[in-house]
């Protein structure tokens, strides 16, 4: 995929002028519309996290690589904005955005759009429309559609997923030459929300469709191949909890919330092909939303480190030996109340960092502390 330069990526969306209100942030993070993995580092080493308001996207960029000087909030208006959409981030670091806008003119006042930000603090590209995957057919009230989700594989290729229940799953292509294929079916009539995706450092791209007591697994044989169902499991989870991340080269691990009391579970579906799954508890219980996901080095061992929202509204962390769940995870909260889910990302250093959304729609960042061997912070800080 070429690298668009900055006078091109200057003619996208612009942010309006003036302030954004802070309880309409907390708000729209309380209603749902924070996207997992909200906290992004780009390709020039700086984080930048985006949120939702009533008018559009939200964002604060890092001023420089591990500071605690922010620009923002900046918002970027979009008529018909629904206030939830998705992000993922390709190979090349651009992040990637989509969401079902409501537009009178468009097939069933409905239509699915995706933009780009192809350099830290710049504006967006246009939002381009992808149509409606779902038209309507008759009068019958259809359910609402899931939120799409973008999947970049290390070809180069964009893929984008959506969701309906009774339909199923349906995706459309952009190839590494820019030009976008036609809506595809990936069966699964009875998925509920969102896809769970996955790109593998190797590129290959993968995602879980699921349904009320499983998901079906489909992936990628090759990072410039098709997608191809590869089996389904049965197991029960929390609907809009899955989140996903690389836990071994070419392997990934999915987390959701079992239904009984909202506990993390652990699944590597590659590793079950042909064989029975197996599913991983790792505590958590009363937690709500999928968890943030990363990797980081913490007394000398390779380590899975978890996020998550917890049963008293407060960001909680938990760290186990990557791929090691039989030894157990333990909870520690880490901040007051948050807003929405709180988002975990490692910046310029390496460092694991946290950031969550307070109460009156403030950013708040807190870093891994660099004096300590284990899994320790340094206070929070207000940075927008």
């Amino acid at each position: 995929m070429a690298r668009r330069g900055r006078a091109e990526a200057d003619r996208g969306v612009l942010p309006a002028e003036g302030a954004v209100p802070g309880s309409g942030i907390a708000e729209a993070a309380d209603a749902g519309h924070l996207a997992p993995g909200w906290l992004r580092l780009g390709r020039d080493g700086r984080l930048t996290a985006y949120a939702s308001c009533a008018e559009g996207l939200v964002r604060w960029t890092e001023s420089l690589p591990g500071s605690d000087v922010w620009s923002g909030p900046e918002v970027f208006p979009v008529d018909g904005w629904p206030g939830r959409f998705t992000l993922a981030q390709d190979h090349n670091g651009f992040v990637w955005f989509a969401a079902n806008l409501h537009r009178d003119a468009a097939p069933g006042g409905r239509e699915l759009v995706v933009a780009a930000q192809y350099q830290t603090g710049r504006p967006l590209g246009d939002w381009r429309s992808l149509g409606n995957p779902f038209p309507e057919r008759g009068e019958e009230p259809q359910p609402e559609p899931g939120d799409p989700v973008v999947l970049p594989d290390g070809a180069g290729a964009l893929h984008v997923l959506a969701t309906r229940f009774g339909t199923g799953v349906r995706g459309r292509t952009r190839g590494p030459d820019g030009a976008w294929g036609t809506w595809q079916d990936y069966q699964g009539k009875w998925v509920r929300g969102a896809v769970a995706p996955l790109v593998t450092s190797q590129g290959r791209a993968e995602f879980l469709s699921p349904f009320r007591g499983g998901a079906a697994y489909w992936s990628q044989g090759a990072p410039d191949g098709g997608f191809r169902w590869l089996g389904r499991m049965e197991a029960d989870a929390v609907e809009g909890s899955y989140s996903s991340f690389e836990t071994a080269p070419g392997s990934g691990t999915y987390f959701w919330r079992h239904p009984a009391d909202g506990s993390v579970v652990a699944h590597r579906p590659q590793a079950a092909v042909g064989r029975p799954p197996a599913f991983m508890p790792l505590g958590g219980a009363g937690g709500v939303g999928p968890v943030g996901v990363t990797r980081a080095r913490i007394n000398g061992y390779d380590c899975t480190v978890l996020l998550q929202r917890g049963a008293e509204g407060h960001p909680e962390i938990a760290a186990y030996p990557t791929e090691g769940e039989q030894y157990g995870a333990w909870w520690a909260p880490v901040g007051d109340r948050c807003a929405g889910l709180p988002a975990i990302a490692r910046d310029a250093r390496g460092s694991v960092t946290i950031a969550m959304l307070d109460t009156d729609g403030g950013l708040r960042i807190a870093r891994q502390d660099p004096a300590d061997q284990g899994l320790a912070f340094l206070p929070w800080t207000r940075v927008g």
